[in-house]
């Protein structure tokens, strides 16, 4: 991704995938109320968009320790705005509208309020199952010893705010994100002992 000269952020889709859904996706939540930044034009290979300034969630919870309780309900509020929107017609499947990729990495606290980035794997499902990827997202992440009780406080506050029951979608969550992509060791490890939960 980068910024055009006219304050523009282009992203460009680097394994082939048609950027054109990621921008219908997000053109249907701006007009549902969803803090999204701006589609301003598609391709299938690029998207322009309005660049929202700000730092990532994920980095506010590094620099400001203290506000990791707030944080963490702040991302549950974000799901409290998505339980509430119908997932459009144009995803396949059947359920609820998933962001599937919730995490504080994905949410850019803008001069508005946070606004929620990278919808390309959104889709239709049980939303416990998308609140319990946000918690594996930032459970398994490896950090240094004395930023892991900052993560606990905000998943503490995350998950007091949320669905209780999002709590048996862990397991399913960590199986989603172990096949996503390749993981380190240690996180392979934690999230398969994730998957465990399910067989206990």
């Amino acid at each position: 991704m980068f910024i055009r000269s006219d304050g523009l952020l282009v992203k460009r889709t680097r394994t082939g995938r048609d950027l054109r859904r990621e921008a219908e996706m997000m053109t249907y939540l701006s007009g549902h109320g969803i803090p999204v930044p701006r589609v301003h034009d598609a391709t299938a290979d690029e998207l322009v968009m309005q660049y929202v300034p700000g730092p990532r969630m994920s980095e506010e919870i590094g620099r400001k320790p203290w506000l990791a309780g707030q944080l963490g309900k702040d991302l549950a509020d974000l799901h409290h705005r998505l339980d509430v929107i119908a997932a459009p017609d144009f995803l396949s499947g059947e359920g609820n509208l998933l962001h599937l990729d919730l995490h504080p990495g994905n949410v850019v606290l803008g001069p508005e309020g946070p606004v929620v980035l990278d919808w390309a794997s959104a889709t239709k499902g049980d939303r416990r199952l998308d609140i319990a990827l946000s918690w594996v997202s930032l459970a398994v992440a490896r950090l240094a010893p004395v930023k892991k009780l900052t993560r606990w406080r905000f998943l503490r506050s995350f998950m007091a705010n949320v669905d209780p029951k999002a709590i048996e979608a862990i397991p399913e969550a960590a199986r989603i994100r172990l096949e996503r992509h390749d993981r380190d060791p240690a996180e392979r490890a934690a999230l398969e002992k994730l998957m465990d939960r399910k067989r206990h």
